[in-house]
């Protein structure tokens, strides 16, 4: 239903997780060769645990902005605080250097324009950021002419995972520790750290089963089990004991004129909402709000519309995924377009679900386009491939 006639797909297909697992299985093997994106419902993660962090997402972004960078992940030291953000729940209000990819970033602190593990975007696009006289287009497809765009995505966000109290360990060495704005001086975000925590706790259930399900469906040429089984079952899982993981609150202010031009820059020359480009890691799974504005890049240079789907969580191919099965399943380029309705601002809320660290990112045997003896492929561990991606996004130094 979402393929053409050509083999291109003209929207984004809906796998049902309540099916017996061997059906959703081969939704998602056939949604991840044709498209790289599909929506999950009947999930199983609760309905209020999926508002609340949209509420205390949208609560965090309206505080004053000296409050936000208090937790900015461009600090070089910060105090160690509490479980609810207080100053004197630790004795002697011990102070730590923090560094890494953890807590507030805002408008332009990172750039995903043309941005892609896998291939030149680009070369492919013809150079969205060069400047150039524009041309509006309203079919759909991607123009050659731009106009000039200045660095960096119009949103902002605040960057959290897993808690690890260990700074040896390698995820924090990367990442760094957790940031926690100060929830008694900020009456506002009562149970901000509980909420997000909660809510991450759900997700990484969830990734548990959609790595199980991924394995299953790349065991497809012996349905009986044996020795020509391409991938076990539990191949991806056995690699994400000890994932890094990223949880992300994203807003995106209006932009005027945001309809204007088809390629993601603003009237003026301005960042609009998220560049062209693909995710980094295993996969990431998307709670959008209401508002719209996801758009995934089809073979034939379309843009569609991810439009929101109430209660579903949206899940789309990493590039480590893509290298794992030689290209098989797509990491599709996709972007956002920010809120033209002067008076809102979109939230949305992308958990990002990497490997463990030391995990090897290696092209399968017998999976994609190398059906023979294997690539020659060495592979390279997860982490190594995540600290390329950021250190080429991020607008700073660390």
């Amino acid at each position: 239903d979402f393929v053409e006639e050509d083999g291109d797909f003209d929207a984004i297909p809906v796998v049902d997780l309540s099916l017996p697992k061997h059906i959703y299985a081969s939704q998602i093997r056939d949604a991840c060769r044709n498209v790289g994106f599909f929506y999950i419902v009947n999930h199983g993660v609760d309905r209020g645990v999926m508002e609340g962090v949209l509420d205390k997402s949208e609560k965090f972004f309206e505080l004053d902005i000296e409050s936000k960078l208090e937790v900015s992940n461009e600090s070089s030291t910060l105090e160690r605080t509490g479980v609810n953000g207080g100053k004197d729940d630790l004795e002697g209000g011990e102070t730590r250097k923090t560094k890494g990819y953890r807590g507030y970033f805002g408008i332009g602190g990172e750039d995903l324009e043309n941005k892609d593990g896998t291939r030149d975007l680009v070369s492919e696009e013809g150079s969205l950021s060069s400047s150039s006289s524009s041309s509006k287009r309203t079919d759909g497809v991607v123009d050659s002419s731009r106009k000039q765009r200045v660095a960096g995505d119009f949103k902002e966000g605040f960057d959290c995972g897993l808690e690890c109290d260990d700074d040896d360990d390698a995820r924090v060495a990367f990442f760094g520790q957790n940031l926690w704005p100060d929830e008694r001086g900020n009456p506002s975000i009562h149970g901000f750290r509980t909420t997000l925590m909660e809510y991450q706790s759900e997700l990484i259930d969830l990734s548990d089963k959609l790595l199980l399900a991924l394995g299953e469906s790349l065991d497809n040429e012996n349905p009986n089990g044996g020795e020509d089984v391409v991938v076990r079952e539990d191949f991806f899982l056995r690699r994400s004991r000890n994932p890094m993981c990223t949880l992300r609150l994203l807003r995106y202010p209006p932009s005027e004129g945001s309809n204007d031009n088809d390629d993601g820059t603003a009237d003026g020359g301005a960042s609009r909402g998220c560049g062209a480009h693909t995710d980094y890691g295993l996969f990431t799974i998307l709670q959008q709000d209401s508002i719209g504005g996801l758009q995934v890049r089809n073979r034939n240079s379309r843009w569609i519309d991810a439009k929101p789907l109430k209660g579903s969580f949206v899940i789309n191919v990493g590039d480590m995924l893509s290298h794992w099965t030689n290209g098989e399943y797509a990491s599709t380029v996709h972007r956002v377009i920010s809120p033209s309705v002067s008076t809102m601002h979109r939230y949305s809320v992308p958990f990002f679900f990497n490997p463990d660290h030391d995990a090897l990112v290696k092209p399968l045997k017998g999976v994609g386009l190398d059906q023979g003896e294997g690539s020659d492929d060495c592979g390279r561990k997860a982490l190594d491939i995540l600290m390329a991606r950021y250190d080429g996004t991020f607008q700073k130094s660390k």
